[in-house]
């Protein structure tokens, strides 16, 4: 046979519909796609289950592939057959952040591997493996009845042009499938990348160490002081203090004008709650001397 699929998907006279396939599309599991998860496929018509197929995620820290396993039957000699076989997942970067995760069909066809990059695989109902459209030169209904469809793609294109300049109507189409093409991946990303904008800096308004020492008339190197003693702390990892800090620091800088030592400052700061008058401004320095 060659590989998966080999010569076998030449079976067909006529050009095979998407609609006429069994289709897996990597939405199905992308929220399952975490190494060593098993589960299931189920395709109905109605209320009756129709077809299964068993799926492992491979991998260990990340997945890289998934396991299919299924049953067919065959339909004039009841023969039944097992498939089991991986399908390579690859990862691409999305500009927002995260991944996207593709199949990689895994047919072969005249002796080459196909391994294109696809977001939905397809059995038709004489295939046996699951592979790309491609590789089964599968057609759209729509796409056998008329090609009155290409006209849209083409118009609505020209619209999106302002957007998304240079986009075509096969993109138009491909998007309106759920997937995308290169061409659409890369005009998305330069979307992005000139409308993206940096976050506000929720710090914006925060003091900075220079700006707290002019403000409430304390030295750069009694605020050190303080700090090292954790009377006053910065309260952001690049040392700026929120704006509320001003007007403690202000009554830490009028003591030591005052001539308050650090260690009666300290003692006064800690234990004011447990005075009868806590509030007291400006405390009484003999209270809290040695």
């Amino acid at each position: 046979m060659g590989g998966l699929g080999s010569t076998r998907w030449l079976w067909h006279t006529r050009k095979t519909q998407v609609e006429e396939c069994l289709r897996l599309h990597i939405k199905t599991i992308k929220e399952n796609l975490k190494p060593g998860y098993m589960g299931s496929v189920f395709w109905s018509r109605g209320e009756r289950v129709t077809h299964t197929i068993n799926y492992r995620v491979l991998g260990e820290e990340i997945p890289v592939a998934v396991r299919l396993n299924y049953i067919q039957t065959n339909r004039s000699s009841g023969e039944k057959n097992d498939f089991d076989y991986g399908i390579i997942l690859t990862p691409t970067p999305l500009a927002w952040g995260g991944v996207r995760y593709w199949f990689v069909c895994p047919l072969v066809v005249n002796n080459l591997p196909c391994r294109r990059r696809v977001g939905c695989l397809y059995l038709p109902p004489k295939g046996q493996y699951f592979g790309c459209r491609d590789c089964y030169d599968l057609t759209y209904r729509s796409s056998q009845e008329s090609g009155q469809f290409k006209g849209f793609y083409e118009s609505l294109a020209a619209s999106m042009q302002s957007d998304y300049p240079g986009i075509t109507g096969r993109d138009v189409r491909y998007m309106l499938e759920d997937k995308f093409t290169p061409h659409m991946e890369e005009m998305a990303l330069k979307k992005y990348i000139s409308e993206w904008e940096p976050p506000p800096d929720r710090y914006a308004d925060y003091l900075t160490a220079e700006a707290l020492c002019r403000e409430a008339g304390i030295s750069s190197k009694d605020l050190q002081k303080l700090m090292d003693i954790r009377l006053i702390v910065p309260d952001t990892p690049n040392g700026r203090y929120r704006p509320k800090l001003l007007g403690w620091a202000k009554k830490l800088a009028y003591l030591i004008d005052e001539g308050w030592e650090l260690i009666e400052i300290k003692r006064w700061a800690s234990g004011r709650f447990d005075s009868e008058n806590p509030k007291q401004w400006p405390p009484d320095m003999e209270r809290w001397q040695f």
